[in-house]
């Protein structure tokens, strides 16, 4: 059994979903489920229409909304194969089993009923299923931006098949090959290695959608849409390393604000936060002062929240900011990769600010103006 998952732009016209169809006609071979995300940019329309609607959106209905995106895009692509002569459903999320938590507009998969999927594969060799939701007891669910991922990989891990995720892009790269067209092709990534990029701002998978796959050891296959021969893309799965350092790939993450706040009270900032489910990362905590970076449209949710704190000295917030990540292994053990890119950098002139490091990252903020020259740069530096 396999798991395949096309992303929006796979499937934005009839003429693509059409030609994906065709495509499954002449190569299926083993039972197929097919997940779909919405069609282009048809979830950001869908939240534009509700900002039109309302200021303060109720959670529950947006994800009844938005969820529509989804189911439109599953009939369509079940229709496709069935004019194909393929024995094809479509299946929401409430049908297909997908258990989540309560979280409106950011639920986690808790469970996946996989008896009704295996009973209609004696009567269907493809179901089509929505990505990107779920259900709580009789409610619509949605998983956030790149749930469809998390789908897809959630059900492969359920069902102990394999899984393809197919976007506009051939393969995983060192970085981005829209911004550095010298950008190398990684034929394997492990686990680890692919979670970083993610998690740092690469478009590669989503972060959850990895944690899955690594909890249950799920290989996943990332290729282009339709492209056939597998040597072509790139695949995540276990993979050991020495203990050799060693730069995989640089992800770069644009707007970008950093949160200085100064306080006494450290603990109360911090327990406000905890409750605000935003992605919140390079904490650093010194004194009377703590700093995060959030996204950009996280920022009105942080300002509100922390004007419910008392006592507090000083907010700044700076925005125009890009947080640069290398990825790779053996960097807290080795300084020399450190020292190299903080050289690198003073030597044209780039301040770096917040320099984090792990042992598979090295991250710090830039000014987004000098984007593209950073990435050239470390990419010529650690021959990405």
């Amino acid at each position: 059994m396999i798991v395949q998952k096309y992303g929006g732009s796979s499937v934005s016209t009839i003429s693509k979903i059409t030609k994906i169809a065709k495509n499954i006609k002449n190569t299926i071979k083993d039972k197929l489920i097919v997940v779909v995300s919405a069609m282009g940019k048809t979830t950001n329309k869908l939240s534009l229409w509700a900002e039109k609607i309302s200021k303060d959106i109720n959670k529950r209905e947006l994800d009844a909304l938005l969820s529509t995106g989804e189911q439109q895009t599953a009939s369509l692509m079940a229709m496709a194969l069935l004019g194909f002569g393929i024995k094809a459903i479509s299946l929401n999320a409430f049908q297909a089993g997908i258990k989540t938590t309560n979280n409106h507009t950011k639920a986690l998969i808790k469970s996946i009923d996989t008896k009704r999927i295996l009973n209609l594969f004696k009567t269907y060799d493809v179901i089509v299923i929505t990505g990107f939701q779920g259900f709580y007891k009789k409610n619509i669910t949605t998983l956030g931006r790149g749930g469809s991922d998390t789908t897809a990989v959630a059900l492969a891990s359920a069902l102990n098949a394999k899984c393809e995720i197919y976007t506009d892009v051939e393969a995983v790269y060192t970085t981005n090959p829209k911004d550095f067209q010298s950008a190398k092709k990684l034929q394997t990534l492990s686990f680890e290695t692919a979670l970083e990029m993610a998690s740092a701002g690469a478009k590669v998978i989503d972060e959850r959608a990895l944690e899955i796959a690594k909890k249950y050891n799920t290989q996943i296959f990332l290729g282009k849409t339709c492209e056939n021969d597998k040597t072509k893309g790139s695949y995540v799965m276990n993979k050991d390393f020495l203990e050799k350092p060693k730069v995989f790939g640089l992800s770069v993450r644009e707007n970008i604000i950093l949160c200085e706040i100064h306080t006494k009270n450290i603990s109360q900032i911090l327990s406000k936060l905890k409750n605000l489910n935003l992605n919140l990362e390079m904490f650093c905590v010194f004194d009377d002062k703590i700093s995060f970076i959030c996204k950009k449209n996280e920022l009105k949710t942080l300002e509100k929240a922390l004007k419910t704190v008392k006592n507090l000295k000083l907010i700044k917030f700076y925005d125009n900011l890009s947080k640069y990540t290398l990825v790779g292994t053996g960097f807290s053990t080795h300084p020399d990769i450190t020292e190299k890119l903080v050289s690198s950098l003073e030597k044209k002139q780039i301040k770096l600010q917040n320099l984090v490091l792990t042992e598979t990252t090295i991250s710090f903020l830039n000014t987004k103006e000098r984007s593209r020259e950073v990435i050239f740069l470390l990419t010529s530096q650690f021959d990405l």
